[in-house]
């Protein structure tokens, strides 16, 4: 039975790389329209780098994945790489309503600043995946469950893919009437049909201001180097983003998954200055950079993660996107080792579980 059930999610995966593979977002919209605006959906900026999907290229990767599936060889981690869930709980407890970041794993932050509390791309459920049989699944339980999780304020996801837009860990949150939902362009469907409060679909450089304990807190949408699905059929219909929010003397950069870029970066940098005071924490993408002909346009490696932070301007820097899922060829601890070798004491390497007040973060390194 298992091996009919792999079986069968080979044949699917086939299908559905073909089926991407034609499936488009259709021709640019014409003058006056921003140019990552196509009339079906949406492109990455200009001069990006592009990847390889060729069909080859697609079915090398797959075929590796579905080997090391087959083999059921699961990597390992050292024991310091998580937080147990008790210590976790405490740790947070201990923290209050001060400013403070919590990694839940992978992409996934619960960031408090200036008492609006912010939940970024939260999967919290067991795979990353379309189906609960098969696909990514984790290899470490989320640092917090939803029940550790305190009342949100805000929920940010940076695009659909399902390692970031987990509708099951969106059924799970308790107080979705609450909660301001700010997402890309085309992805409210999925908050307003589940009872969120309030929900901002958000195009690159579209800013969200909200009130924080002493003043307001304020996010800001910024481009990306990816791309969006959920579907064979949806290719780039919803646009991807990462983001840069701040309040009370705060701030912090979320760069969903991106490549590098030979100048937007320094461009968002730019504006996360003139609008946040600059970058004080930048939660980096990291993992699943492997094998870089089909990744690269999509997901820096480590080096390349290092590169936007400083473009940016972040005096600190998280690795993520990393140690919790297996997504890409890279071995599962390589990019940490990557990150910190090339951020030097930039680098603030966090446990999955592992929550710190910003207050004793130091951001000159």
């Amino acid at each position: 039975m298992k091996m009919f059930t792999i079986g069968v999610v080979i044949v699917l995966i086939g299908a559905a790389m073909v089926l991407s593979s034609c499936a488009g977002p259709g021709a640019p919209r014409g003058e006056g329209a921003p140019y990552h605006h196509l009339t079906n959906g949406f492109r990455n900026p200009p001069d990006s780098p592009k990847r390889d999907t060729s069909l080859s290229t697609r079915l090398s990767f797959f075929g590796s994945i579905i080997g090391r599936t087959i083999s059921g060889t699961k990597p390992t981690m050292p024991d310091h790489h998580t937080v147990p869930l008790e210590q976790a709980r405490a740790q947070l407890a201990a923290l209050g309503d001060g400013d403070s970041i919590s990694w839940i794993g992978h992409a996934s932050f619960l960031v408090r600043l200036d008492g609006v509390t912010v939940l970024t791309d939260p999967v919290l459920t067991k795979r990353a995946s379309p189906v609960s049989f098969a696909g990514p699944e984790r290899i470490f339980a989320p640092g917090l469950a939803v029940e550790d999780l305190p009342p949100i304020d805000v929920l940010v996801v940076s695009h659909a893919h399902y390692d970031h837009l987990d509708t099951n860990t969106l059924d799970l949150l308790p107080n979705r009437q609450s909660i301001t939902a700010i997402v890309p362009l085309g992805m409210g469907k999925y908050f307003t049909s589940r009872g969120y409060g309030t929900v901002h679909e958000v195009d690159w450089y579209d800013q969200i201001t909200l009130p924080s304990r002493s003043g307001n807190f304020r996010l800001t949408a910024y481009p990306a180097v990816h791309w969006s699905n959920r579907s064979p059929f949806d290719v780039n219909r919803i646009l991807w983003m990462s983001y840069g929010f701040s309040a009370g003397g705060r701030s912090v950069y979320h760069t969903g998954d991106t490549e590098v870029h030979p100048y937007l970066f320094g461009e968002i940098g730019a504006h996360m200055q003139k609008n946040h005071g600059g970058c004080d924490i930048g939660l980096m993408s990291t993992g699943a950079y492997n094998p870089r002909p089909m990744m690269m346009g999509a997901h820096a490696d480590p080096e390349g993660a290092v590169k936007i932070g400083r473009d940016i301007g972040c005096q600190r820097m998280v690795p993520m996107h990393w140690g919790t899922f297996v997504l890409a060829l890279e071995p599962f601890e390589e990019p940490r080792q990557r990150f910190v070798a090339a951020a030097g004491n930039q680098a603030l390497v966090m446990k999955i579980g592992e929550s710190l007040s910003l207050s004793d973060v130091p951001l000159q390194p």
